[in-house]
């Protein structure tokens, strides 16, 4: 038997009475269990989407799924789930963290900045219109690679695939706008109190979305399916 401390990413139902549960965890990184449905809730205290828990957990010496035991809330977050802005923004990064770190193995440092991130959305009182972006943005660099921000001048553009920015006229096969360029240097090096500071509409929302998703994808070796895009999008409306 094994403990854990995970943030669940997603869940799915498996039958009528069992359910699939897929976790980052601070010990193990990511993993995947099986469980009876009544298993999910204790005192009738339901778990929550990017909610910390401490999972106790038979392993599945084969691989694959591990066998549930319990499960049980370590951090209350009760403005992410009663607020449907706040709520919304969980979907969208619970939706892209399971697609990104479906083999991921251990990572203090990302466990700890995903875990403090949800913390700050539930806390904080400032305007978290463009926070989920920073977040993904800034995601980078605990996964191990990160956006060369000295790179960025006034007028040039992000190079997606290689990370960095670069003049406009040179030739790349992935390259942003200038004006997207900024907000990615923007969303990477401002303090969270600024965001409030960048004016995005939605058309520009989701031109960075397009190229986050593309940016992971690069990096990681990632195939985002139309169905995966499709949720993230309609998440992120």
């Amino acid at each position: 038997m094994e403990l854990v401390k995970a943030i669940i990413l997603k869940t799915s139902q498996y039958t009528d009475t069992q359910k699939i549960i897929h976790v980052y965890s601070l010990e193990k990184g990511a993993l995947s269990f099986i469980s009876p449905s009544f298993v999910f809730k204790r005192k009738n205290q339901p778990i929550q989407l990017m909610q910390l828990v401490e999972i106790e957990y038979f392993v599945n010496e084969k691989g694959g799924l591990h066998k549930l035991r319990t499960i049980s809330p370590l951090i209350n977050l009760p403005a992410l789930y009663s607020d449907i802005f706040r709520m919304n923004i969980l979907l969208l990064w619970s939706e892209i963290l399971h697609l990104i770190l479906r083999q991921e193995g251990k990572n203090e440092v990302l466990f700890h900045y995903i875990s403090r991130s949800a913390e700050y959305l539930n806390t904080t009182q400032r305007d978290i219109a463009n926070f989920n972006l920073l977040f993904l943005y800034r995601l980078a660099g605990p996964l191990g690679f990160h956006i060369n921000t000295s790179t960025w001048q006034e007028g040039y553009v992000f190079d997606i695939q290689e990370g960095h920015f670069c003049p406009p006229d040179i030739v790349r096969p992935y390259l942003s706008g200038p004006h997207t360029a900024k907000v990615i240097y923007q969303l990477c090096t401002c303090e969270t109190g600024k965001l409030k500071d960048i004016p995005l509409n939605r058309e520009a929302r989701n031109i960075l979305l397009d190229v986050v998703l593309l940016f992971y994808s690069i990096h990681l070796n990632l195939n985002f399916n139309i169905r995966s895009i499709q949720i993230i999008r309609e998440v992120f409306k």
